[in-house]
């Protein structure tokens, strides 16, 4: 207990002469009698003083981390009995129309299946609960047809008039789909989210005649049916897989959201060209390549009848490319190059990286803003930095996520002109995460060569994310030289 007794006698100085004078100097020995002096070699005035202080400190830091653990483990017991007392208080305390919102922000993140408070079983846990879940119709506002016929039906009574979100699963998955649209049939005019998982699901919906969705907003398709035949005027998020829309569906205008999964050769660079430059209102465009091949088409492709170059604004441009595809990816990018997004992502999966930022003209693709990276295989990431700030003159904000990327201590590095380096210093800001290559030598130059001047204009910010080879220690003097210039999470 020597620690303690050291602890209580520097407590008691600190609370009888304030904190500033109770550490101001030595203690003057009237503190020391429980330091032990015989472990000292004879040192002479004022050091044997000054040692037995250390070692008086030493007494106190241990006492205070033995206190600091014991007061943890207390805490910890403490809340975890507390907390669902706290719980239970906050939610009798809560207005009924708060917790409606929160059941409504719970029920919304997920699929129904997996919804953190799934309507049903919040209408179980108490009275209370029932009656507020009950007086919520847009909990009740998202049907699957997983559910079973009286469920659904319960559903839809308790949605009032709310807009009906209806999940699909395919015939294999459901074999009561028939069912399942027959009862939902009546409340077709209602659907704002519909999605059509197989053909057979298609042609149920044709014979049973739900052909008119006036309130559609949001379609799901995996098959290449022919939607003309369903008036959805009000139509403007699209997500499909393995295929794109036809020419003759005719609301391709209408569409500003639409994300597409396309696989091996399931769509030619053309077709999706036209279905593409067809979308004239389109703001948000995502697209999933998976081992596409180019069939029957010459490279470069016939652009002449294309938009004009960086003509049209969208909002977002997402491109995630899996496998060896080169050539269709360049393809791909002529077909895009109208395309001006404010903000521009890219994943690329593949082990072949040469100029995969390229069309077949070998022409910059990224024209945005931001460009956003994510990388999982090796590459060179000064060499794509320089390829976007020396072709894209628009570019202020860089990401990369590349785990296993080049080191920036390099021989291009070190061998940069003056006018690449202004050029990656007009850069606002610049951001790595996960680049678990880089080392911290290297780090630093880059650091010390990108923030100069930063103090001056103000403007560059370099963003360090979970980089596995960068100590903390390393961060914070780079924090302490470049100040706001330096963001940084471990």
């Amino acid at each position: 207990m020597d620690g303690v007794d050291a602890l209580l006698k520097l407590l008691t100085r600190v609370k009888t002469n304030g904190w500033s004078e109770a550490f101001a100097g030595v203690s003057g020995g009237e503190n020391l009698q429980g330091v032990p002096i015989e472990s000292y070699p004879p040192y002479s005035e004022p050091l044997f003083t000054l040692r037995q202080e250390m070692e008086q400190a030493r007494f106190c830091l241990k006492a205070l981390d033995d206190t600091r653990k014991r007061l943890r483990e207390r805490l910890r017991a403490l809340r975890k009995v507390s907390m669902p007392l706290v719980l239970e208080d906050g939610i009798t305390r809560l207005p009924d129309d708060v917790l409606a919102v929160i059941f409504q922000i719970g029920h919304h993140m997920r699929t129904p299946q997996r919804a953190v408070f799934p309507p049903i079983h919040m209408s179980h846990v108490s009275r209370r609960f029932r009656r507020v879940a009950l007086q919520t119709p847009s909990l009740w506002a998202t049907i699957d047809n997983t559910f079973g016929e009286s469920q659904t039906r319960e559903f839809v009574s308790r949605s009032g008039r709310l807009d009906l979100e209806v999940k699909m699963h395919g015939i294999l998955d459901c074999p009561d789909t028939e069912t399942f649209l027959k009862v939902l049939k009546d409340t077709s005019h209602r659907w704002s989210s519909f999605g059509i998982p197989d053909q057979e699901t298609y042609f149920l919906m044709i014979g049973l005649g739900i052909t008119d969705l006036p309130r559609l907003q949001h379609l799901n398709y995996r098959y290449a049916n022919d939607l003309s035949t369903i008036g959805m005027p009000m139509l403007s998020r699209l997500k499909a897989w393995g295929w794109v829309l036809y020419a003759k569906s005719g609301f391709q205008t209408q569409l500003t959201h639409v994300e597409l999964d396309i696989w091996s050769d399931t769509v030619g660079i053309w077709e999706l060209a036209i279905a593409l430059h067809g979308m004239t209102n389109l703001k948000d465009l995502s697209l999933t390549l998976d081992e596409c091949r180019v069939a029957n088409e010459s490279l470069p492709l016939d652009n002449i009848a294309f938009p004009k170059p960086r003509s049209v604004h969208i909002d977002r441009l997402a491109i995630s490319i899996l496998g060896e595809m080169r050539q269709y990816s360049a393809l791909l990018f002529d077909a895009l190059m109208h395309l001006k997004p404010s903000a521009f992502e890219m994943s690329i999966n593949s082990e072949t990286l040469d100029k995969f930022l390229f069309n077949s003209k070998l022409q910059l693709f990224p024209y945005s803003p931001v460009v956003k990276l994510y990388i999982p295989k090796g590459v060179d990431v000064i060499g794509v930095l320089l390829d976007l700030v020396r072709g894209c003159d628009i570019i202020r904000t860089v990401q990369f996520d590349t785990p296993i990327g080049g080191d920036l201590d390099n021989l291009q590095t070190r061998l940069l002109p003056d006018v690449d380096w202004e050029r990656i210093r007009s850069l606002d800001y610049l951001r790595f995460i996960n680049c678990d290559m880089f080392s911290e030598h290297a780090l630093g130059s880059f650091a010390t060569k990108f923030l100069r001047g930063q103090t001056e204009s103000g403007s560059q910010r370099l963003e360090i994310i979970s980089c596995k080879k960068i100590s903390e220690d390393f961060l914070l003097g780079l924090e302490d030289e470049f100040g706001d210039g330096l963001k940084w999470t471990l």
